[in-house]
């Protein structure tokens, strides 16, 4: 699913993940998924199956540690500065990005994909380790 932010100048390269389900054999059902499928290839969609359990995961993985980082640099109050790094500006990329999502998504990510814990706690484990 996209925002227009994150594709304002069209969906090409980005990815869309689906996985058949209810779709059995029935002719009509098929033919409804291949349009949807369609759709999105025209769009310039990356198109590709993948399971509702694998995309749990990679969705922990990509998605919930770019907002939750995001939502804490946020919370820094992040400013631009006249000799901002390459490195400082994608950090104000990204707390742009994350922060402009509704904070639902955020708590959608955080209380019911049942991955999130573990990245939970080697952020929390990898934080503490580096404040050695």
């Amino acid at each position: 699913m996209f925002r227009l932010e994150s594709a304002p100048n069209g969906w090409t390269g980005l990815s869309y993940v689906f996985e058949n389900v209810r779709i059995f054999d029935e002719e009509q059902r098929v033919s409804r998924g291949e349009n949807v499928l369609n759709g999105f290839a025209r769009e310039g969609c990356r198109i590709g199956e993948m399971s509702c359990e694998d995309h749990d995961h990679y969705t922990t993985s990509l998605q919930f540690i770019t907002h939750i980082v995001g939502r804490i640099l946020e919370r820094l109050m992040l400013e631009s500065m006249p000799i901002n790094t390459k490195g400082y500006k994608s950090l104000l990329g990204l707390v742009e990005n994350t922060v402009g999502y509704i904070f639902d998504l955020y708590y959608g990510l955080f209380m019911f994909n049942k991955n999130f814990l573990e990245v939970l706690e080697k952020l929390d484990l990898t934080f503490w380790d580096l404040r050695k």
